[in-house]
């Protein structure tokens, strides 16, 4: 049975991939707009219609979303930080044009995905946070008042991983920190310096959430990186759905004080020292691992859609079922190097694919094709 309001899905990796099936299989017209031909999500057969732009090209991909409501008001899924930054840069037109799983008041978006302040607003709800700076020279970042080592962070997006190749710059010293400190503005990039929590790299925990317009938290799903690539410091390759209360608890405790709408991933870091599940980020947009929610296990994405087309919300549900998420490309590769290092046992490497529930990355029997195209996308980022 098909769905009346159409959607759109900018950005057509692995969360993009993920919301287009997942809405394409309810019956609901989907049109995709990339700005990377290797998108691999371009080739899924969920798609009626494709369209490529540029990241730069605000007035075609404006043009594109005008298009798409054709056949009546869209709504606008944003897979990654850039398609987001779209939003914000063109926020009025767009939300006259499309209905989005974001808030309707833009400072409430900028004032999580910005780390320098939602720090503020964590301190203002009494989250705790790692120890975290702005500094606005070489001499306030060499006078912190914690120590090394530092981990500097772009303020918000991913564009600086793609300048230098890491999202995150490890510093043992205030000398390092200050050379990449100094190399990253020189680019143009606001950091934050943050304190290293020592052995958190196995603790990563996210809150990954839909808040319907009626500002209930209709769709919950905990869980934590597994593998993550690159080494300690990367985006997931294996992700497990594991309920933690207190994760769940004060994930929802940050969005519901700011008023927040529609998607957020909520990252914590656990610190063994006291035993606090530290803030580390807010995402405003799906996870890469976002396809584990995305499954005839659940789908995050059709309640968000159905709330969006303004049909009565059902209850809050909350998924508990562990189900993996394994990106295999990345987690042979991850795997591989933690082997050499003795850190991973052949046992422990495959005890996510031996689960009965997972969910892979991009394989899909009814939608084969972007896995194939994925390993043109490996290649490109390879080259």
């Amino acid at each position: 049975m098909s769905e009346s309001r159409p959607a759109v899905v900018y950005g057509l990796l692995w969360a993009g991939l993920s919301l287009a099936r997942a809405l394409g299989r309810a019956g609901v017209r989907v049109t995709g707009i990339a700005s990377d031909p290797n998108d691999f999500g371009l080739r899924s057969r969920y798609l009626a219609d494709r369209h490529l732009t540029t990241e730069e090209d605000d007035e075609r991909t404006l043009s594109l979303l005008r298009d798409a409501a054709g056949a009546g008001r869209p709504i606008l899924f944003p897979e990654r930080d850039e398609n987001v930054h779209f939003v914000l840069r063109r926020w009025d037109e767009v939300r006259e044009l499309a209905d989005m799983p974001l808030p309707e008041n833009l400072e409430t978006v900028l004032s999580l995905r910005r780390k320098d302040r939602l720090r503020l607003e964590a301190e203002r709800v009494g989250l705790s946070t790692p120890a975290t700076a702005s500094p606005t020279d070489e001499t306030e970042l060499r006078n912190l008042d914690f120590p090394p080592p530092y981990l500097i962070k772009a303020v918000t997006g991913q564009e600086m991983a793609y300048a230098f190749g890491h999202k995150v710059f490890v510093a043992d010293d205030a000398d390092s920190a200050a050379a990449f400190w100094r190399r990253a503005g020189e680019r143009g990039f606001e950091t934050v310096v943050q304190e290293l929590i020592p052995n958190a790299h196995e603790r990563i925990w996210s809150l990954f959430s839909y808040i319907g317009r009626d500002g209930r938290p209709l769709a919950n799903i905990v869980g934590r990186k597994v593998r993550q690539g690159p080494l300690r410091f990367g985006t997931s390759a294996v992700f497990l759905v594991q309920p933690e209360p207190r994760v769940l608890e004060l994930g929802l405790r940050l969005l519901e004080s700011v008023g927040y709408r529609g998607f957020a991933q909520v990252e914590f870091a656990y610190d063994e020292r006291d035993e606090e599940f530290k803030l580390l980020e807010v995402n405003t947009r799906p996870p890469m691992w976002a396809g584990v929610a995305m499954s005839r296990y659940f789908d995050i994405a059709r309640i968000a859609y159905d709330d969006l087309s303004g049909r009565p919300p059902q209850a809050p549900q909350t998924f508990t079922d562990e189900v993996a998420w394994v990106y295999f490309a990345k987690d042979a590769w991850v795997g591989l190097q933690m082997l050499r290092e003795r850190e991973l046992s052949p046992r422990a490497f495959l005890a996510p694919y031996l689960r009965r529930r997972k969910v892979a990355s991009t394989l899909a029997v009814d939608d084969p094709l972007p896995a194939v195209a994925s390993l043109r996308y490996l290649r490109s980022k390879l080259a």
